[in-house]
């Protein structure tokens, strides 16, 4: 299903405002996968998954944050529910197992704030490959957009929401090279 779930994300994007190079998602998968070797199926669905509302908004990632914050509780609340809600959609068309449907919506559901292992191995994941894969883009096509202070409050938002020890020592010096090149701007 991982196979099926990587095209229909990509197919939505390519139509999207909001169009990615999958290089965040395709990290993601691989940064849950060296948080836990062990993790399955719908886990590596919901890591590659878990920004798939993005593809649906009608205005750019810049137009919607600029006169929002990264941690705008109501915002992520609905962000995550919406594109919880697009992929079980999709896994339920496809006939994917219930139980496996519930942790990939529970699981896309709670990406950014965690709160239960499953979600925070997402989490953590997520915030490793922004570091790796976005972070440079934000401080080039979205800090004249919306200003180095927000950007700043981004990247501390998302070093600070990891959960791990392990991730939080990968992420440190992602996070210090990335704040680095923000002042450097």
């Amino acid at each position: 299903m991982l196979e099926e779930v990587i095209k229909y994300v990509n197919e939505c994007f390519e139509k999207s405002v909001n169009h990615s190079d999958y290089l965040h998602f395709e990290r993601t998968v691989h940064w849950l996968k060296e948080l836990k070797q062990d993790a399955d199926e719908p886990m590596h669905i919901a890591a590659y998954a878990h920004d798939i509302e993005r593809a649906f908004r009608k205005v750019s990632s810049a137009e919607t944050f600029k006169d929002r914050e990264t941690d705008d509780k109501e915002y992520m609340a609905d962000y995550q529910e919406e594109g919880a809600r697009i992929i079980t959609k999709f896994l339920m068309e496809k006939n994917y197992d219930s139980k496996a449907i519930d942790r990939v919506y529970n699981m896309v559901r709670h990406h950014e704030e965690g709160g239960d292992p499953e979600s925070d191995f997402i989490k953590d994941a997520d915030s490793l490959s922004y570091f790796e894969v976005n972070a440079e883009k934000h401080i080039k096509k979205l800090a004249p957009i919306l200003g180095k202070d927000k950007i700043r409050r981004k990247f501390y938002f998302m070093y600070n929401r990891i959960s791990s020890l392990k991730a939080k020592e990968i992420a440190k010096p992602m996070y210090d090279k990335a704040i680095a090149s923000l002042d450097s701007t």
